[in-house]
């Protein structure tokens, strides 16, 4: 049994309080509390505290400590249940006390995975080209469950992935890019299958999207691989060198027509 002998506010502090207790003959500081855990517990001086009290003061005092630091985290920007887990593992938070924290914070309505999974969706709808895929993946790394997940990927319909795909094919799709169309289509499809694109959505986007090369452009981008081409291939001859450009232009997309009608014209002696 010990009897508290004093409190004080803390100097730099004056929301915790410093609770000393008598030990022998001298005073001696015994733990340190916030004021709620002080009200809660009528901690005052001349209080007898027995083992069991002191136990549930400390415990509760490390829980008020550890909601005040998710408070603290979420003030920020919104947080899934599994970002304040992990963030409190770091700070050293028993897990009996997160459980706890957690609990309280959803209890107000502080943490919601539901309502985040929809809010990061409607974000990245409105500011990003990212696909379901990739927004999946995201929600997955952020600890979002599954039905939480696939229920706010719901927003994003077949027809908002399709417009956000053209967009992103018109925006990406350039003439005097120094590349043939289908090089620069077979690299625009690629980045939407990465950004978690289903090949539906993108192969539609394209025949909506409308866009073409003009005549003039696709030559000017044949001529520049055919010289870099060249520089590489100039030390073989006759079949040799014809076999090894053709491979080499048709692998940039070129139609194997308009590449031997290059290689059979006058042009190559400009290169």
């Amino acid at each position: 049994m010990a009897v508290i002998t004093r409190i004080s506010a803390q100097q730099k502090n004056d929301e915790r309080f410093n609770i000393f207790i008598q030990k022998g003959p001298k005073e001696e500081f015994a733990f340190s509390v916030d004021a709620d855990v002080l009200i809660k517990f009528s901690l005052q001086k001349g209080m007898e505290i027995d083992e069991e009290e002191w136990e549930s003061i400390i415990e509760e005092d490390q829980y008020r400590k550890a909601f005040n630091k998710a408070l603290h985290y979420l003030s920020f920007r919104m947080r899934t249940a599994h970002e304040i887990e992990v963030y409190l593992v770091k700070k050293e938070v028993p897990e009996s006390t997160i459980k706890r924290v957690l609990e309280k914070l959803s209890e107000y309505d502080f943490v919601n995975d539901q309502t985040f999974a929809k809010s990061l969706v409607r974000s990245r709808m409105n500011t990003s080209f990212k696909g379901p895929g990739m927004i999946r993946q995201e929600l997955k790394k952020k600890g979002i469950s599954n039905r939480n997940t696939e229920e706010a990927l719901d927003q994003f319909s077949y027809e908002e992935q399709l417009e956000a795909s053209i967009t992103f094919i018109q925006k990406q799709f350039s003439s005097g890019k120094k590349r043939s169309e289908k090089e620069q289509k077979q690299r625009i499809a690629q980045q939407l299958q990465q950004k978690g694109y289903s090949w539906e959505v993108i192969e539609m986007a394209f025949q909506e999207a409308k866009i073409s090369q003009s005549a003039e452009d696709e030559k000017e981008a044949l001529l520049a691989h055919a010289r870099k081409a060249h520089q590489k291939y100039k030390k073989y001859s006759g079949f040799e060198y014809e076999s090894r450009m053709k491979k080499f232009l048709y692998s940039k997309g070129f139609d194997s027509g308009v590449i031997s009608e290059l290689l059979s014209g006058d042009e190559l002696n400009d290169l």
